[in-house]
């Protein structure tokens, strides 16, 4: 019983804690990236009210993307007023 309540309880925890989490906005993309990683920059290249999401994908082995490719979007930016 007492594992039940403890497992309840850690759950309970990861659920709180990563509804109060925020991501670092960069100003400029980064060099390179590992595989499966996404960053936000605030490059001023979105409209206004968005911000650029960069997703590195899994690396492909060419000349020319040794490191995977690389999607970008302009995602809408999560407003900090309440």
């Amino acid at each position: 019983m007492k594992a039940i309540i403890a497992s309840a309880g850690v759950a309970l925890l990861f659920v709180l804690s990563g509804s109060g989490i925020a991501q670092t906005v960069l100003k400029k993309e980064p060099m390179m990236m590992n595989r499966g990683t996404v960053v936000l920059v605030d490059d001023g290249s979105c409209p206004k009210g968005h911000i650029k999401q960069v997703t590195a994908q899994g690396a492909t082995g060419s000349i020319d993307s040794p490191y995977g490719a690389v999607t970008k979007k302009c995602i809408q930016a999560a407003s900090t007023k309440q």
